[in-house]
């Protein structure tokens, strides 16, 4: 089966220990390289779109892991997080019940101040973003009001409101559709992850060996180590076919 809508959430590998281990204590990364060995092309539609999340510091890699399984970006914000705390919603109920906040300048500090705060090297991060990408000709936007920015509160570690999804549903309709590093089962959707239970597919890195250069007939002939003969055998059929016959030059 191939699909035309692939969302995914890659679980990037960070560089910094403490942010690696911080991922690393909820769920498997895994490195850029292998991510990109997963042959997300195999199940992909000749028309397709790719939703794939980020953050900063993998704006590169994420357009890199997008080429890898063959689709172009298009926009590196299709959608915006903007995280808010856990407890955001029941203390803004409480503080409206309690009429604290008042006006529209009360709104926007409570606003600002359940809006956390991740670490950060210049200034504090509260968002992540969803890339939009495409294969061959993408897909038709069906609903022109589906807006960029998402307000919603964090929940377990990495995982992402389910809003996002919603929202490209109503973009692209109904279409088949995957989503990637799943760790749930969202109705309506295939799924694989290496935490779901209920995978749709198998998904495995794909892998090549390198033949050592003693082993290597390409490596040979450069070096001298082969001569091209045509035996008296060989027809006009196979000569013109460009098949020729190796033989081991003496050292």
């Amino acid at each position: 089966m191939s699909y035309q809508l692939i969302y995914a959430d890659p679980a990037w590998q960070y560089s910094n220990k403490i942010s690696n281990g911080a991922a690393g204590g909820h769920y498997s990364t895994m490195a850029v390289e292998e991510m990109k060995r997963l042959p997300v092309w195999s199940i992909t539609d000749e028309n397709a779109v790719l939703a794939m999340w980020y953050t900063g510091n993998f704006a590169s890699e994420a357009v890199e892991l997008a080429h890898a399984w063959g689709f172009k970006v298009k926009t590196m914000k299709g959608f915006t997080w903007v995280k808010l705390y856990e407890q955001a919603r029941s203390r803004i109920e409480r503080a409206l019940a309690e009429q604290t906040m008042i006006d529209f300048e009360d709104f926007m500090d409570t606003l600002n101040v359940e809006t956390v705060m991740n670490g950060g090297n210049y200034t504090r991060g509260n968002t992540e973003d969803v890339l939009i990408a495409v294969r061959g000709s993408g897909l038709e936007r069906l609903n022109a009001s589906i807006k960029q920015v998402v307000y919603s509160c964090r929940g377990e570690h990495s995982e992402k409101p389910a809003e996002v999804r919603f929202r490209l549903e109503e973009l692209y309709g109904q279409v088949s559709r995957i989503e990637l590093f799943s760790r749930g089962e969202a109705s309506g959707w295939h799924h694989w992850g290496n935490e779901n239970p209920f995978n749709d597919i198998e998904l495995v890195p794909a892998s090549f060996t390198t033949i050592p250069p003693m082993r290597n007939s390409r490596v040979k002939v450069l070096a001298g180590h082969y001569q091209a003969l045509t035996p008296l055998s060989t027809s006009k059929h196979q000569i013109s076919a460009g098949i020729v016959y190796l033989q081991e030059v003496a050292a």
